[in-house]
């Protein structure tokens, strides 16, 4: 269940798009044990004082903070920098998994590019300044693909 505090961290719009396309709109809300909160359960410290809280606009996520059992979330909810930064990197870890997830079913469907980028691009409701972005790791994924399949060894082979 989560609590009513919220948390602003500095992240990618197609980021937020892609989170809000899965938990939600804004604030977004993680399932219960889901990584990203245990990684806020590690994270989280008391705000400085005379912290102000920054509004980075449309690259801003907000993040309705979870109960924790161990952290008062009414004083601990403040992510560091650092932290922030470490934490955005797991978050694109997961959007670069299920991009390439998906990714792979429309290429085993015989899907050409195009089309592979325009139905990520919609089911995750991103806008079109990630399709140039979307495009690079596209081809590097087809080719480690043809690569790994070009020295696969066959582990069942005798000597």
């Amino acid at each position: 269940m989560a609590s009513e505090i919220t948390l602003r961290v500095k992240c990618e719009p197609y980021l937020v798009k892609f989170l809000e396309t899965l938990y939600g709109k804004s604030p977004v809300s993680f399932p219960k044990k889901s990584n990203f909160n245990t990684i806020l359960d590690v994270f989280l410290e008391k705000q400085p004082l005379e912290y102000n809280e920054p509004d980075w606009e449309e690259s801003t996520l907000v993040i309705l903070l979870p109960y924790f059992e161990q952290k008062d979330i009414r004083s601990y909810n403040y992510l560091s920098p650092i932290k922030q930064r470490i934490f955005i990197k797991e978050i694109w870890k997961f959007f670069k998994i299920t991009y390439r997830g998906e990714i792979a079913k429309y290429v085993v469907m015989g899907l050409d590019r195009q089309d592979s980028l325009d139905l990520f691009i919609e089911k995750y409701n991103l806008s079109l300044d990630c399709w140039d972005f979307l495009e690079k790791d596209f081809q590097r994924y087809v080719k480690l693909r043809s690569k790994h399949r070009l020295f696969k060894t066959n582990i069942n082979s005798s000597d």
